[in-house]
């Protein structure tokens, strides 16, 4: 006698996570404020640094904190944040690489439900951007998009830390191996910003961090970034098209909406990429145009 063993769809696969009654961080109240207590302490450390900075740059620069404070603050700012995302960067690397399987050796709902020991990379992230967002918003004048990339932050990481079905598998890449981009980011932002400085002493720093920052951001958020997020899309719609109540479907629903924010951003910021290196090749063109004439 044989039996027929159907093979269960993804979808139905993830519907059983409605039902599963797993220990979870939601219903295991200690794990809860343990990763309440590292977002929140996260946050303080970040904060306190930034100050230390702030104070350490005005003793050593009070003539120029006198004549220009906001810039002073504004590499106060970007300091913070390129050391902050060097460390996650290299977090996120090391378990990306050492820890992490292979994608196709793990079930979807694994994948969406499993991980759990990775909910700090989320406790992480929101402390981190609940430092970000008001000292971008009322400090910085963050344009809208960044104060935007915070919230959308702030959404997918804190479901990723709490939430039962935290897509945790994705959190050393999204919430770590990517932040590595924005170090080269906040050097050239500092180049930018102090363009005499730089250019006396390091006149092809500029240059060189602009390339630098380019191809990383590139490999890392757009090529890496591609195949995994369509994985988390996917995942996402599935999740919250088996949702059995209207709360699992606005939070599944808001995850979908700020990760998918997210990536038009990546897209966006790559597409200013490309079109800066279209503008400095036609620029090219023209300069040998000109001596040819």
């Amino acid at each position: 006698m044989h039996t027929n063993t159907r093979i269960l769809t993804d979808e139905e696969l993830v519907a059983t996570l409605h039902a599963k009654q797993d220990l979870s961080l939601e219903e295991n109240p200690n794990e809860t404020v343990s990763y309440l207590f590292i977002l929140l302490v996260t946050a303080a450390t970040i904060g306190t640094f930034h100050n230390v900075v702030r104070n350490i740059l005005k003793s050593l620069f009070p003539n120029e904190y006198r004549n220009d404070k906001k810039n002073i603050q504004r590499i106060a700012y970007q300091f913070t944040n390129m050391i902050v995302n060097l460390i996650l960067g290299i977090y996120g690397i090391y378990h990306y690489l050492e820890y992490l399987p292979d994608i196709n050796s793990v079930p979807i709902i694994e994948r969406i439900s499993g991980f759990h020991e990775y909910s700090i990379f989320g406790a992480l992230q929101v402390g981190y951007n609940l430092w970000a967002l008001p000292i971008g918003a009322f400090f910085m004048n963050e344009p809208v998009s960044m104060l935007a990339h915070h919230v959308a932050v702030l959404c997918v990481g804190g479901i990723s830390c709490f939430g039962r079905n935290g897509f945790r598998y994705h959190a050393p890449f999204f919430f770590g191996v990517i932040e590595i981009s924005s170090v080269p980011l906040a050097m050239m932002n500092f180049c930018k910003n102090n363009r005499q400085l730089v250019d006396k002493h390091y006149p092809n720093l500029s240059l060189q961090l602009r390339i630098i920052f380019s191809i990383v951001f590139l490999v890392v958020r757009v090529i890496m970034w591609t195949p995994l997020m369509k994985d988390v899309l996917r995942s996402a719609a599935l999740l919250g098209w088996t949702c059995r109540t209207n709360a699992c479907v606005l939070g599944i629903g808001c995850f979908w909406l700020c990760a998918f924010f997210l990536t038009c951003l990546q897209y966006y910021w790559a597409m200013l990429i490309l079109r800066g290196y279209m503008g400095l090749i036609k620029k090219g063109v023209q300069r040998v145009k000109t001596k040819s004439d």
